[in-house]
């Protein structure tokens, strides 16, 4: 039971517990409690779990029961702003714990009901931080793909010793849009247009990088403005481009907990996961 390093830890993995209690699930009944499980789970930590947990209730399959479920995860992340914009991105890119469930695609649609302007300043905070190449170069063509929403918050971060290059990079990639607004691949939405898509454009374009993200590795910065992740940040390429290895999310511990989930099937609290009444 002692798994876990802190509590924060023990809520990611009771969360995936309880989606996988779902998913497993045999009977109505036991679909019945896991729902309600969650729902407890959600009641008691939606405001204090990490992201990551959050982001775990997302592979629940769509029904009628796990819609509210799922509708308010996303809602709790999405009322995080800008300081959680980058894990929905890299969850948009795919780093999610399951990739073949529709994690990711729930994240685009967090990511999508935001208000711009936090999904601005959140993206600008990608590239002051210790993101990757590749997460940095999707946070720029998403910021060009926001168009003139995101200049002020380009601006503001041209100073910023980590972020500066990249800020510089997307606003000249804002204003060769501007000056080609025909050039294939390049248009750039007026503000108008960007306002009526919402963040579409943020979520389409993510997933259009990660699909094309072929640059080669850049040098890797030592200095971090902005994020507090454990991953080395990296500077962009001669072409701009976006460059790094993908970070890999997966829980090792995630196989013990579904037999602990089993042993202990009357348990849908913290402490009854972990062995610790203390919750965060």
């Amino acid at each position: 039971m002692g798994s876990y390093r802190n509590d924060d830890e023990a809520l990611i993995g009771l969360a995936r517990q309880l989606a996988d209690a779902y998913g497993e699930a045999r009977t109505r009944e036991d679909q019945d409690y896991a729902c309600d499980s969650i729902a407890e789970y959600l009641s008691e930590f939606r405001e204090t779990a990490p992201g990551e947990a959050l982001l775990a209730i997302f592979d629940l399959p769509l029904t009628v029961e796990t819609y509210p479920l799922v509708d308010e995860a996303q809602t709790a992340l999405a009322a995080r702003g800008p300081s959680i914009v980058e894990l929905l991105l890299e969850a948009a890119l795919g780093e999610v714990y399951d990739p073949d469930g529709p994690g990711s695609e729930r994240a685009a649609e967090t990511l999508d009901s935001m208000d711009l302007g936090e999904v601005s300043a959140g993206l600008t905070g990608v590239l002051c931080g210790r993101a990757d190449g590749q997460l940095k170069g999707a946070a720029i063509d998403a910021l060009v793909a926001l168009g003139g929403v995101a200049e002020p918050d380009l601006v503001v971060s041209l100073d910023d010793p980590v972020g500066g290059e990249w800020a510089r990079a997307a606003l000249e990639q804002l204003r060769y849009a501007r000056e080609h607004p025909g050039a294939a691949d390049d248009e750039e939405p007026d503000d108008a247009a960007a306002e009526d898509a919402g963040g579409d454009v943020v979520a389409e374009t993510a997933a259009e990088t990660a699909a094309e993200t072929a640059a080669e590795p850049s040098a890797d910065d030592d200095t971090c403005a902005a994020a507090g992740d454990e991953s080395g940040g990296r500077g962009p390429s001669a072409e701009g481009g976006p460059a790094g290895p993908d970070k890999d999310l997966v829980d090792d511990a995630y196989e013990g907990f579904l037999r602990r989930f089993e042993q202990e099937s009357g348990g849908g609290a913290l402490g009854d996961a972990t062995g610790d009444s203390t919750a965060p």
